[in-house]
């Protein structure tokens, strides 16, 4: 099993981006911190999963972790935008023996305990690879959400047939490819959602929904 789980997109202006997703029907559920010094914001999506808006509340504080140093090197350098994607699985080692087979770097991060959005402590694991690939993330508890609300999480990529074949390798299923004049893609099926993996310039994540792409153009670029 695979459904997507969150998006994270960073910000600097995160009360233009708070109004902005109020005039789009998000409802904020919960907030908190990732790391010191970012704050979070989380909104459900319609079809199942969580959109986490993070910013910098503390410059000092956030200086003090990996996590938070990454974060503000994203905003630095490349201004707001999605800045991880995360696929829930049930079965996180063998998405650990795939990476490991096809001689992809893994990054594990061990149990975290969490108070989710409906209020419920919770526990999980976590495990990445390349930043521009998603991380996989496995609940104590497999989460619930709807099907057939038709939304997709995107990855634009450089590295297309390379991120098709792992991603293909790690959800053991194929996908549906897409050529069109301007637009090489595939699209794997999640639980809840579908995953399309785009050919592009730069490595970018992206959500669309039926009233179209979300955040698609970045709300502050980098001077």
């Amino acid at each position: 099993m695979f459904q997507l789980d969150r998006l994270v997109y960073v910000t600097s202006r995160p009360e233009e981006v708070k109004q902005s997703l109020k005039d789009r029907g998000y409802s904020e559920v919960a907030s908190g911190t990732s790391y010191p010094g970012v704050a979070t914001r989380i909104y459900p999506f319609t079809g199942g999963g969580f959109l986490e808006i993070a910013f910098i509340e503390d410059e000092q504080a956030v200086l003090t972790t990996e996590g938070g140093q990454a974060l503000k090197q994203f905003l630095t350098e490349q201004g707001d935008g999605f800045h991880t994607l995360v696929l829930e699985t049930d079965d996180l080692d063998y998405v650990i023996s795939a990476l490991q087979a096809e001689d992809y770097p893994v990054q594990e991060i061990p149990v975290q305990r969490v108070v989710d959005p409906s209020g419920q402590t919770v526990s999980f694991k976590m495990v990445g690879s390349y930043p521009h690939l998603p991380w996989f993330i496995q609940y104590d508890k497999p989460r619930q959400s709807p099907v057939g609300f038709p939304h997709a999480a995107i990855i634009r990529s450089t590295t297309l047939t390379a991120d098709v074949n792992l991603l293909e390798r790690i959800l053991r299923i194929g996908p549906m490819i897409v050529n069109y004049p301007n637009t090489h893609a595939a699209v794997f099926p999640l639980a809840n959602a579908s995953l399309r993996i785009e050919a592009a310039d730069d490595y970018s994540f992206g959500y669309l929904e039926p009233q179209g792409l979300l955040f698609d153009q970045p709300t502050i670029k980098p001077e």
